[in-house]
């Protein structure tokens, strides 16, 4: 592959940064007014992913980019899937699960639903005054979010992505339903080093006039070859809350031993929940497919602590973690 120019580099950094800008106006002027909703389309699924922090969204190089940055699905070369279950804090649950395919040689699609149940609660009734009158029952509250996701490779450096997703909330019937979507994109670079960018919740048009939760990310990152090639991952990423114009910072290191084992830490700077977060992970040759089982602890402030565990199947390769175009030479392809 001819190498890149200077010129270049500096004409698809700044189509990215533009892009990414851009798409964040527009989604501000179509998000809505009034107060925010379905707060749980902020929680981020994945155990590898929340372990890297927003970093990810400059790597997004598993099946779970169909979430984080669905630029990264154009990176994925045979067919894959997730589940996650999260011991979130009180009686909460949270379920993720998510697939894509490959579709000729630069289009993936991709797929994910995420289901949060807020366990079981007491109904109480009260009479026409306002007074407590006794139970009824009991309410078992959830939101649940299904997405279409679609990665796009445009060059061999530049992917682009989209999620187009229904989100539902209910309470003992009473059921609030939204429309959003999410847009990505995905740059490399020079060799090894990656930049992202994502919108997420954009558009919302809610049934009760409130505004979707609308959020930003932009990271970078890059790969180092310490014993195995690509064994070392570090990135940094920032994250930014339309409601109320917050910025937070965060990094994630990601080591592979031997190609089996992984280790992975984030730090969040100035982040109210999430401020710390290790996990650890197996990568296992199935014969013609690869298992992955990684965990995450996730430090969440005042609100106390998160446990994710997934599981997931790449079928095809080995698994390894590269990026298309790697595997045949020492070009910055994607």
């Amino acid at each position: 592959m001819r190498p890149w120019c200077c010129k270049c580099k500096v004409n698809q950094i700044s189509l990215l940064v533009v892009s990414f800008f851009v798409i964040l106006s527009l989604s501000s002027a179509f998000a809505g007014s009034g107060t925010e909703t379905m707060q749980f389309l902020k929680i981020k699924p994945s155990a590898r992913s929340t372990s890297l922090g927003d970093s990810f969204v400059s790597i997004a190089d598993d099946v779970s980019a169909a979430f984080y940055n669905p630029a990264g699905l154009g990176q994925l070369e045979s067919v894959e899937f997730s589940l996650m279950h999260m011991v979130y804090t009180a009686d909460t649950s949270y379920e993720f699960g998510t697939i894509v395919f490959p579709v000729g040689d630069k289009l993936r699609i991709g797929a994910y639903v995420i289901y949060m149940n807020y366990g079981s609660f007491a109904k109480t009734t009260e009479g026409s005054t306002g007074i407590y009158t006794g139970g009824s029952g009991s309410l078992s509250p959830y939101d649940m979010s299904t997405a279409v996701s679609l990665g796009y490779r445009l060059t061999d450096n530049f992917n682009v992505g989209i999620n187009f997703k229904m989100a539902v909330s209910d309470i003992d019937g009473n059921r609030l339903n939204g429309v959003l979507c999410d847009a990505g994109i995905l740059l490399s670079l020079a060799e090894k080093i990656y930049l992202g960018g994502a919108v997420y919740n954009a558009g919302g048009v809610f049934t009760n006039g409130d505004a979707s939760p609308m959020t930003g990310r932009l990271g970078l990152s890059k790969k180092f070859s310490l014993t195995d090639e690509n064994d070392l991952t570090i990135g940094f990423g920032c994250n930014y809350i339309q409601a109320n114009s917050k910025l937070s910072e965060s990094i994630g290191i990601e080591y592979y031993f031997q190609k089996m084992f992984v280790l992975r830490f984030g730090y969040g700077i100035n982040s109210d929940t999430e401020s710390l977060n290790g996990g650890a992970g197996l990568r296992q040759d199935l014969g013609g497919m690869t298992g992955t089982l990684d965990y995450n602890f996730s430090l969440l402030g005042d609100m106390g602590s998160a446990h994710r565990i997934s599981i997931g199947v790449r079928f095809g390769d080995d698994g390894s973690v590269l990026r298309k175009g790697n595997q045949k030479s020492n070009s910055n392809n994607l």
